[in-house]
C-alpha cells in the first residue's frame, strides 16, 4: 500500500499548470480517490465564498456534480444511485 504522504493535496503549490487528475486519500482510509478537472472559470463568474456560479445558487455540490458532470455509467451509477 503507498503511504498517505504521496497523495497528499498540500502539494498542489509545487505545480506550475493545472493538473487534469488528482489522486489522493481521506484520512485513514485505503482508497484512493480520482479527481478530474471539468471545468476552468473565470473569477468574475464564481462567488468567491460560496464558489458557485449562478445557475448553481441553491445547489449542493453533489447536485452540481450530478447535474453538469456525472456523465459516464460508472459515475453515475456509484455515486448517484445512493
Amino acid at each position: 500500500m503507498a503511504t498517505h504522504s504521496e497523495f497528499d493535496v498540500g502539494l498542489l503549490e509545487n505545480y506550475q499548470k493545472e493538473k487534469y487528475l488528482l489522486h489522493f486519500q481521506w484520512g485513514d482510509s485505503s482508497d484512493v480517490y480520482r479527481y478530474a478537472l471539468v471545468e476552468i472559470i473565470d473569477q468574475g463568474k464564481i462567488g468567491h465564498r460560496s464558489k458557485q456560479k449562478d445557475d448553481e445558487k441553491n445547489l449542493s455540490q453533489k447536485e452540481v456534480w450530478k447535474k453538469k458532470y456525472a456523465t459516464n455509467h460508472t459515475s453515475l451509477n456509484k455515486f448517484c444511485i445512493r
